[in-house]
C-alpha cells in the first residue's frame, strides 16, 4: 500500500501550499472590469435574454481575472513551451464546431429547422467540438500515451452517448407533469426576472424543489432564443414556422448526462482498465432510466449526475498517488509564456458557479435612478431595499386565474442581499486562498468531488451530499484507508460546497421565512421519507419488491448482467496479472459501488412515498458494476481446471441472463391488470400510473424483437471463440433499444402526455376564427408553458367561469377554444350553456388525455 509514502508526503507539505506570486495589478483590473460589467448589466432594465448573455460574459471575465491574480497561468515547467500556432487547428475546430452547434440549436428553437434535420446536424456539431478539444489536448501532451483522440475509448464513449441521446432531444413535447411543471416555473424565472423566488400559476409560490433544474432551463431558454414572454412560446407558428423550445430546455441536461458518464468511465478505467470503463459507460448510457431521464427536464438527472460525478472524482483521487502533481503545459504567446493546467479547471469551475450568485445578490440592493421625464438622474444608481414580485409577468390581473401583481419585502429585511453576497464572496476568497498553491492531483480530484456534490444538492437537496458521503464511508471501512481523510480537502471542500449550494437556500429563507423551510425541507423531503405524500401507487405492492420490478425495466436489457455484477464483488479477483495493490484498489472501487447501490436501494425502499423514478440514484452504480462484470466475462480463459469452471459458470449465467431478459420483456410487452405494459417505460419518470395508454399505440412487437436480439448473444457467452463478439453484439442490441426508445417510443407516446400539439392546433384554428384559449379544470402546466401563461386558467370553475364567459360574450366574443380532460365534457357542456356549436378538434389518436374544443355562440 502507498500509505507510508503518503504519510511522509503529507508531513512535508505546508498546511496551505503557497502558490505563484499574485499578479495583483493586472488581475484585479480584469476582475474589476468584469464585476462592473456584470453589475451594470444586472441593475439595468435589460430583458432576461440580454441580461443572461452579458452576465455570462462578465462571469468569464471575472473568472479569468481571478485565475490571473492567483498566478495560475504562470506555473513553471521543465518542458519547452509550445507555440500557440500549433494549437490553432484544435482551437479553430472547437470554436467553429461549437458555433455550428449553437446556431443549429437556435435555428431549431426558432422553427427554421425541423426536428429531424436538427437531429442530424446536432451530433455532427457536438462531436466536432469534442474532436477539437481532443486535438488541442493531444497537442498539449495531456494524454498519457501517443494515441490520437479518435483512438481513445473516452472519445468513443462520448460519441456513442451523443449518437444515442442527442438526435431526438428536441423531437417531442414536454411530458407532464414534471417537464411541464418545471418548464413553466423556469419560464417565469425569465419573464419575472427573478432568479430567487419561484412562482407558477394556480399554486402561486413554488417551494417544493431546489433551484438547479430551473436555472438550467432558464439559461438554456435565454441563450438559445426561446420566446419566453407571455404569449410568445409558440407564437412563431402564426408565421408558418414550427418552433421547438424543447431543444433549449433539454440541452443542458444532455451535457450533464454526458459529463457524469465520462467521469464514471475514467474512475472505472483507472482501476479495471479502459475496456471495463468503456463497457460500463455504454451500459449506463443504454439503460432506459438513464437515457430517458437524460431527455427529461426533471430534478433527478442533475441530482444523480452530480452525485455520480462526485463519486467518480473521489475514486480518481483515491487511486492517484498522494505525491503526484498536475503537470502544467506551457504555451508561448508571442513573448509571453502561459501555463494551462487542471488547477484552472477546478478553481475556474468554482468561480463560474459562485460569481453569478454573488453578483446577482449584490445588485438586488441597487437600481437605475431614472426620472420618467428627464432621464437618468445623478447619481445614476440608487440604493434600494430588496423587493420581489408576486404574480405572473405581464399576466397579473389581466388573464383569468392570475391574481394582481404585488411586491413583497423580505421576511428578514435586516439581512439584505448585499450582506448575503459579502458572506458568499468571503467563502469564495477562503477557497481560493486555501487552493492558491495546491497542485497535488489527488487533492484537486477531491475538491472536484465536493463541487459536484454541491451541484447535486442544488438539484434535489441534502441527498446530494448524504448519498456520496455514505458511499465514501463504505469505501474507507472496507479498504481501511482512513489516512485519505487527511487529503480529502475537507476545509476547502466544505467551504466550496457552502459557497456553491447554500446561497439560494439562504436567500429564500431570508425572503420567505419559515413557511419555505416547512414546505421544502419538512414536507417535500422529511415527510416524503416517513409518510405518504402525493402517493399514486394504488393497490400496488410497495414493499422491497417494488423497486426490484422497476429496476428490471430501468436497466433492460442489461438486467441480465445484474446478478453476476452483484456477485462479482463477493469473489476474490484472481486475475493472474493483478498485484496486491491493484487488487486492493479494485476491491475499494467495488466496495464503493456496492455500498452506493445497497445503501441507496435500502433508503428508497424504506421511504413511505414511492415513485418509480426515486430509485434512479442506484442506476449509475449498477451500470458500473455491469460493465466490470462484462469485462470479466471477456477476460475469462478457456483451459482446464479453474478456467473450465469459469467457462461453465459463464455459460450458465449467460443462459440465465437470456431467460431474465425474456421474463422482463414479457412484463413490458404483455398487458396485465387493465394497464398495457407499453407504459412501463414512460412510467419510469411520470406520475399517476393509472393514466391510460393510447389505444392506437402498441409496442409489444418491438419489445419482443429487441428482447430476442439481446438474448441470443447471451446464450453464446459460454463459447470462447464467440465471447468477444457476443458481448459486442449484446452492447449493440442495448444501443438499439436505446435508439428505439428515444426515436420511436418517446416521440410516439409524448404527444399523449403533453399539450404542445394542442396549443399548435389552437393557433392554426384561431387564425381563421379568433378566440381566447381556456384551460378548463386543468392544472398540468403544459397549457401555461406553451402559451406563456397567456391562457384563461380555470382550475376551479362554477360562478367564476360563467361570469367571465358572460362578460366576454357581452363584449362581442363569440368563439372560444377550450382545453380539457375527456371526462370533463359533461361539466363543460353544462357550464357553457346553449351553444351554436361545440366541436372536438382533436381525436384520441392524437392525444388521449387532453382534448381541444371549439365553442361558438
Amino acid at each position: 500500500m502507498e500509505d507510508s509514502t503518503e504519510a511522509s508526503a503529507v508531513e512535508q507539505e505546508p498546511l496551505v501550499p503557497r502558490g505563484n506570486p499574485p499578479r495583483w495589478r493586472a488581475g484585479l483590473a480584469i476582475v474589476a472590469g468584469g464585476l462592473l460589467l456584470g453589475f451594470a448589466n444586472l441593475v439595468a432594465t435589460y430583458g432576461s435574454r440580454t441580461g443572461v448573455a452579458v452576465g455570462l460574459l462578465a462571469t468569464a471575465v471575472v473568472t479569468f481575472g481571478v485565475l490571473w491574480t492567483l498566478g495560475s497561468f504562470h506555473d513553471e515547467s521543465d518542458a519547452p513551451p509550445l507555440p500557440l500556432r500549433q494549437l490553432l487547428p484544435g482551437i479553430a475546430t472547437t470554436v467553429v464546431a461549437a458555433l455550428a452547434t449553437f446556431f443549429t440549436l437556435r435555428l431549431a428553437v426558432a422553427g427554421y429547422l425541423g426536428p429531424y434535420t436538427a437531429g442530424a446536424l446536432m451530433p455532427l456539431g457536438f462531436l466536432g467540438t469534442v474532436s477539437g478539444v481532443g486535438m488541442t489536448l493531444g497537442t498539449l501532451g495531456v494524454f498519457a500515451d501517443d494515441r490520437p483522440f479518435y483512438r481513445r475509448e473516452g472519445f468513443w464513449l462520448i460519441a456513442i452517448a451523443t449518437i444515442v441521446l442527442l438526435p431526438s432531444l428536441g423531437s417531442h413535447s414536454l411530458v407532464d407533469p414534471w417537464e411541464t411543471h418545471y418548464g413553466e416555473v423556469a419560464r417565469e424565472v425569465l419573464a419575472r426576472k427573478d432568479w430567487i423566488s419561484l412562482w407558477w400559476v394556480n399554486e402561486e409560490w413554488f417551494w417544493s424543489k431546489p433551484i438547479l433544474t430551473f436555472w438550467m432551463q432558464a439559461l438554456g431558454m435565454a441563450t438559445l432564443g426561446v420566446r419566453y414572454e407571455a404569449g410568445g412560446m409558440l407564437e412563431a407558428a402564426r408565421s408558418g414556422l414550427v418552433p421547438w423550445p424543447e431543444w433549449a430546455v433539454r440541452f443542458p441536461f444532455f451535457l450533464v448526462t454526458v459529463g457524469a458518464t465520462y467521469v464514471l468511465y475514467k474512475a472505472v478505467a483507472r482501476t479495471f482498465g479502459r475496456r471495463a470503463g468503456l463497457l460500463a459507460g455504454v451500459a449506463l448510457t443504454t439503460m432506459p432510466q438513464w437515457f430517458l431521464l437524460s431527455q427529461q427536464t426533471m430534478t433527478d438527472m442533475p441530482f444523480v449526475a452530480g452525485l455520480s460525478a462526485a463519486l467518480g472524482f473521489f475514486l480518481l483521487g483515491a487511486h492517484t498517488p498522494g505525491e503526484d502533481r498536475i503537470v502544467p503545459r506551457v504555451v508561448s504567446v508571442g513573448s509571453r509564456r502561459l501555463s494551462v493546467s487542471a488547477h484552472q479547471l477546478v478553481l475556474g469551475a468554482i468561480c463560474v458557479i459562485v460569481v453569478p450568485q454573488v453578483l446577482y445578490l449584490l445588485t438586488r440592493n441597487f437600481a437605475v435612478n431614472v426620472d420618467p421625464v428627464f432621464g437618468v438622474r445623478v447619481p445614476p444608481i440608487a440604493w434600494t431595499t430588496d423587493t420581489f414580485m408576486f404574480g405572473s409577468a405581464d399576466n397579473c390581473g389581466v388573464v383569468p386565474g392570475n391574481k394582481p401583481c404585488v411586491r413583497y419585502a423580505a421576511v428578514y429585511p435586516k439581512v439584505q442581499p448585499i450582506l448575503q453576497a459579502a458572506v458568499w464572496l468571503f467563502a469564495l476568497v477562503v477557497v481560493l486562498y486555501l487552493e492558491w498553491g495546491e497542485r497535488r492531483t489527488r487533492r484537486l480530484y477531491f475538491l472536484s468531488a465536493f463541487v459536484c456534490a454541491a451541484i447535486a444538492t442544488m438539484g434535489k437537496g441534502p441527498a446530494g451530499i448524504v448519498l456520496p458521503a455514505m458511499a465514501v464511508v463504505g469505501y474507507l471501512v472496507v479498504t481501511g484507508r482512513y489516512r485519505l481523510l487527511l487529503d480529502l480537502e475537507i476545509a476547502a471542500g466544505s467551504t466550496a460546497f457552502a459557497a456553491i449550494a447554500l446561497p439560494w437556500f439562504s436567500a429564500m429563507w431570508i425572503r420567505h421565512g419559515w413557511p419555505f423551510v416547512d414546505r421544502l425541507i419538512f414536507y417535500d423531503m422529511y415527510k416524503r421519507a416517513f409518510d405518504h405524500v402525493h402517493d399514486t401507487n394504488k393497490s400496488d405492492d410497495v414493499s422491497f419488491r417494488y423497486y426490484v420490478w422497476q429496476l428490471g425495466y430501468a436497466t433492460f436489457p442489461w438486467v441480465a448482467w445484474i446478478p453476476p455484477a452483484l456477485a462479482f464483488p463477493l469473489r476474490a479477483d484472481d486475475a493472474a496479472d493483478d498485484t496486491s495493490e491493484q487488487d486492493a484498489d479494485r476491491r475499494g472501487v467495488l466496495a464503493l459501488l456496492v455500498v452506493w447501490f445497497v445503501g441507496s436501494f435500502a433508503l428508497f425502499s424504506y421511504m413511505q412515498t414511492k415513485f418509480h423514478h426515486y430509485i434512479f440514484p442506484v442506476v449509475p452504480a449498477l451500470g458500473m458494476l455491469v460493465g466490470i462484470a462484462a469485462d470479466r466475462a471477456l477476460a475469462a480463459r478457456a483451459a482446464t481446471g479453474a478456467d473450465t469452471h469459469e467457462r461453465r459458470v459463464t455459460t450458465v449465467l449467460g443462459i440465465a441472463g437470456a431467460l431474465l431478459v425474456l421474463l422482463v420483456a414479457r412484463d413490458m410487452a404483455v398487458a396485465r391488470e387493465d394497464q398495457p405494459s407499453d407504459a412501463r417505460l414512460i412510467q419510469l419518470f411520470t406520475y399517476l400510473y393509472e393514466r391510460t395508454w393510447p389505444a392506437n399505440v402498441s409496442f409489444s412487437g418491438w419489445i419482443w424483437a429487441l428482447a430476442i436480439l439481446s438474448a441470443i448473444p447471451l446464450v453464446a457467452l459460454g463459447i470462447d471463440k464467440l465471447r468477444r463478439g457476443a458481448v459486442a453484439a449484446f452492447a449493440a442490441s442495448a444501443a438499439a433499444c436505446a435508439l428505439w426508445g428515444l426515436t420511436v417510443y418517446m416521440p410516439t407516446a409524448a404527444p399523449h402526455w403533453g399539450q404542445r400539439e394542442l396549443v399548435l392546433r389552437y393557433m392554426t384554428e384561431s387564425e381563421a376564427a379568433p378566440g381566447p384559449l381556456v384551460a378548463y379544470q386543468m392544472n398540468w402546466k403544459g397549457e401555461n408553458f406553451y402559451t406563456g401563461n397567456r391562457v384563461a386558467n380555470f382550475k376551479e370553475t362554477g360562478d367564476t367561469f360563467r361570469s367571465w364567459l358572460n362578460k366576454m360574450k357581452k363584449d362581442g366574443q363569440r368563439t372560444f377554444y377550450v382545453l380539457a380532460l375527456p371526462g370533463r365534457i359533461r361539466s363543460l357542456e353544462s357550464e357553457l350553456g346553449a351553444t351554436k356549436e361545440l366541436t372536438r378538434l382533436t381525436t384520441p389518436e392524437q392525444n388521449n388525455k387532453f382534448v381541444l374544443y371549439r365553442a361558438r355562440f
